[in-house]
């Protein structure tokens, strides 16, 4: 152990390359060069060949067994190729004077960081000359950068100082712990090195303002194009707009053109068309309009101008062709006149058909209208609501159920109940309700009448009883009815500013107020009302 710490003592911090005479390769030293060197070195300071001092022959040998135990084994040279003292882990600054002699500061940097690279085909920084594509796998490489060097050979706690299996396992932990520590601080320094080269590239620098440039000169090259293409789209527009313009003023010319010779074709036909009904009308005039008798010379112009105003063109020369004869031009004649007349008849008997057919569909009509009595009608809107549309055959259901509960008549169709829900909706519905409502409280009036006359007969109560009794049942059905009276728009009007005067948080008494606010209506009406229109506006969004 003593020599141990001896040995220890002697060889700290010694160069083991220049103990073994080869400071020149260093890093670059193999196996056979650490064997060669060692050799040579025993064989020259070996104390049995000393001449002089033993003790300083000795420690020089044993100077150059520990170099050589370190250096001859591949992961001893690693470690201390790792930490080797004269290597310069230098990072230069971006500073302006770096920027300026980029090659020459960081050159020597790449090319001495390259040898701790476990790929061994590493790019090297390169000059000005080199394209982007060498430039970007330069940094990306570097960036990527893998590392071999470790830290092993400065652990500080020496495990073979360690008296049991756990102290040396905590020591083993401690140094691995360092060693993982110093590597972290090697790659923030690696990487340091690569950005501020990258930083300082005059090449990145150029080709940046490369990009920028190309970036704009396609900018402005789309820019270019775009407003290109909008001037061809209006100039395009512009001569669709003129061609349509022109095609227009051609189309309105020509139908001006086409109208104005329609118009002076129709004026020549109708200058032809009269010559040849005052040759007719003449000839006939000559002729005393062939009657026999002068009385019957008044109906024969009115025939007459009938029949000219009737027959075309070519019949009037037909009949002007035969003014020699007047035999033919009378047998022509009297054939056009005898088959306008009958034409003339069929057509009058045709529209007297049709109006006697439509004055009994409006009979029929008025009819099927005037069967439906009040209580009918009131069966009917019941009905109406119990089947509402989407019903299966909802109107002769409607109509069977009319049949089933109608005390006045039992023989509706479909078609009565069609016509009758769109009367009642049209505002001679709204006359028709109002009017069943008006009956509904007079048959009510009626009946209390009979119940008090009934009660009075009896001897149940006293006339002033009756009487008082009456005037109160009275004055409720005066009540009831004004409750089902509509409202005004006076009364919506208050309401609605009641409702926004005394709003939820108002309490019980909410509805008093806005009873008394309107006047003219009860609490409850106000409420029903309220509930009413909360009603038709969820049924027209539900609609919506």
């Amino acid at each position: 152990k003593q020599w141990y710490q001896r040995r220890v003592a002697i060889t700290a911090g010694q160069d083991h390359y220049r103990v073994l005479g080869i400071p020149n390769l260093r890093v670059k030293a193999s196996t056979k060069d650490v064997k060669k060197a060692y050799k040579y070195m025993v064989l020259k300071c070996h104390p049995d060949k000393s001449q002089g001092n033993t003790k300083v022959d000795e420690e020089a040998f044993t100077c150059i067994q520990k170099a050589y135990e370190q250096l001859c084994v591949i992961d001893g040279k690693r470690a201390y190729d790792s930490i080797d003292p004269n290597f310069d882990n230098e990072v230069p600054n971006v500073t302006e004077h770096n920027k300026q002699n980029f090659y020459k500061v960081f050159g020597p940097v790449i090319e001495r960081n390259a040898q701790w690279s476990i790929n061994k085909n590493v790019p090297m920084l390169g000059s000005d000359s080199d394209e982007i594509d060498y430039v970007n796998d330069f940094y990306n490489f570097w960036y990527d950068f893998k590392s071999w060097r470790e830290y092993s050979y400065l652990d500080e706690e020496e495990r073979d100082k360690a008296d049991c299996k756990e102290e040396r396992r905590y020591l083993d932990k401690l140094n691995k712990q360092e060693r993982v520590r110093r590597k972290k601080e090697e790659m923030t320094r690696m990487r340091q090195i690569v950005d501020n080269c990258y930083a300082c590239d005059p090449r990145i620098k150029a080709f940046n303002e490369d990009r920028k440039k190309r970036k704009l000169e396609a900018k402005l090259a789309k820019q270019e194009a775009y407003r290109q293409e909008q001037e061809a789209l209006r100039l395009q527009k512009e001569e669709e707009e003129r061609i349509r313009k022109e095609e227009e003023e051609k189309r309105i010319q020509q139908e001006k053109e086409k109208a104005e010779a329609e118009k002076k074709e129709r004026q020549k036909q109708n200058k032809l068309l009269k010559g040849e009904r005052k040759k007719v009308r003449d000839f006939v005039k000559n002729n005393k309009y062939f009657c026999k008798n002068e009385d019957n010379v008044v109906k024969a112009m009115e025939n007459m101008e009938i029949l000219l105003q009737g027959l075309a063109i070519d019949d009037l020369k037909q009949l002007n062709s035969l003014n020699e004869s007047v035999n033919e031009f009378s047998k022509l004649y009297n054939s056009f006149m005898s088959s306008h007349l009958e034409a003339q008849e069929t057509k009058t008997k045709e529209n007297l058909i049709k109006a006697k057919q439509s004055q009994e569909q409006h009979k029929d009509q008025s009819i099927s209208s005037d069967k439906f009595s009040p209580q009918d009608i009131a069966i009917l809107v019941k009905a109406v609501k119990i089947y509402p549309p989407g019903t299966v055959n909802r109107w002769n259901t409607i109509a069977d159920y009319l049949n089933q509960h109608s005390a006045v008549c039992k023989s509706y169709v479909s078609k009565d109940i069609i016509q009758k829900v769109k009367n009642l909706q049209s505002k001679e519905g709204d006359d028709l309700k109002t009017k069943v409502n008006e009956q509904a409280f007079n048959n009510f009036e009626k009946s209390q009448k009979q119940r008090i006359d009934g009660v009075v007969a009896g001897g149940g109560i006293s006339s002033k009883d009756t009487m008082n009794s009456a005037l109160i049942d009275t004055s409720d059905a005066a009540n009831d009815k004004k409750k089902k009276l509509p409202w005004s728009a006076e009364e919506q009007k208050l309401l609605e500013e009641g409702l926004k005067k005394f709003p939820q948080s108002v309490g019980p008494q909410r509805w008093d107020e806005i009873a008394k606010l309107v006047g003219s209506r009860s609490k409850k009406d106000c409420m029903r009302r309220y509930k009413d229109l909360v009603e038709q506006i969820k049924a027209k969004k539900a609609k919506q």
